[in-house]
């Protein structure tokens, strides 16, 4: 069979906010599928710690409010479950039984690279028929796979799907309606479509996915065709502007679509510092935000290089005079040393 989805989860130093993602994915209505998490190199056993979920011995987190711990629970365990370090990931062999993959991609390979590792296994899968990009800091609900699946399939298979996501501190507000717009005279990522938002507020899907540039990477549905066509995550990137780069190389063969019956929520910019709902972004965020923009225009508009240069040394006078020293600084390495290998320490 052909049918199966395959949900690719990265992990750094968050397997407590994976294995609740996990718990609410296992709850899934009405559609086949099977998990690849790849690690990182966390260094703080997340691989051990989510295979003693996996085998019961340890249990998720239950969130404060009704709305979203009755998304948990719900899990038969144990789950079979496969370890491979990045070697054997790459041959692209796993059991046919195993419900969850677990993978050491043996370094810190950034966003697109440690997510590719797991993109080439599941491509490797005669069965594969989609692959979903989730961030691991999100709950889902149980139709929310069927939903993007059915979407696409009413499509042809010749789009990308998105989801409707809820901010996880308030789950009545509306974090992203899919993705985002992109200014390309400025190299800017405009916030999410559809940011605060109430959920209570109607929303027409295909008019709103026409103003998309791209689907958010928190939740992207692939199918199998994209993959084969467009390709892999650009691995010069190590965050952020991935998904633009990757929807700039795909054109209009494959457009942003959203599932308005995929729900999920995510805690914005857990892992790596972005901006969120109480949070301004940390200095870590704001480097590689502009190191990847500068390069996502450099690759496919330098024209508007200088423009997006001056736009960023008002943005370092933003954070003077804001008292953000480091951000400032951050800013102007992104400038001046961009091939910087700026990451966690381990």
């Amino acid at each position: 069979m052909t049918d199966t989805i395959y949900v690719i989860l990265l992990n750094f130093r968050g397997w407590a906010d994976t294995v609740a993602c996990l718990e609410s994915l296992y709850a899934s209505e009405n559609v086949r599928f099977r998990v690849i998490v790849c690690d990182n190199a966390s260094g703080d056993g997340s691989l051990d710690h989510i295979a003693a979920w996996a085998d019961g011995r340890i249990e998720a987190e239950t969130p404060a409010t009704e709305r979203l711990s009755r998304l948990l629970g719900k899990v038969r365990r144990p789950l079979r479950v496969e370890r491979l370090d990045r070697e054997a990931a790459e041959t692209g062999v796993i059991s046919p039984h195993a419900e969850l993959v677990l993978v050491d991609n043996g370094g810190n390979l950034g966003f697109a690279a440690g997510n590719n590792v797991g993109l080439r296994l599941a491509l490797a899968q005669p069965d594969m028929a989609y692959a979903w990009l989730l961030n691991n800091d999100t709950l889902v609900e149980p139709g929310c796979m069927a939903a993007m699946r059915d979407k696409l399939a009413a499509l042809d298979d010749r789009a990308v799907c998105g989801s409707v996501i809820h901010f996880f501190d308030r789950p009545e507000v509306i974090q992203a309606l899919g993705g985002n717009r992109f200014n390309r005279s400025t190299g800017v990522a405009s916030r999410s479509e559809g940011r605060f938002q109430h959920e209570s507020e109607p929303f027409c899907p295909e008019t709103t996915a026409r103003r998309l540039a791209y689907v958010s990477g928190c939740s992207m549905l692939l199918p199998r065709r994209f993959l084969e066509k467009v390709g892999l995550m650009d691995e010069d990137y190590f965050l952020y502007y991935e998904e633009i780069d990757w929807f700039t190389r795909a054109g209009e063969r494959f457009p942003p679509c959203i599932a308005a019956d995929a729900h999920l929520y995510h805690r914005e910019g857990r892992a790596i510092g972005s901006a969120g709902w109480r949070r301004r972004a940390s200095a870590f965020a704001d480097f590689h935000i502009y190191r990847s923009r500068f390069l996502f225009m450099r690759k496919h508009l330098p024209l508007r290089l200088p423009l997006c240069y001056a736009g960023a040394l008002l943005e370092v006078g933003k954070c003077l005079v804001r008292g953000q020293v480091a951000n400032a600084r951050a800013l102007l390495t992104a400038m001046l040393r961009p091939s910087l290998d700026w990451r966690p320490c381990p």
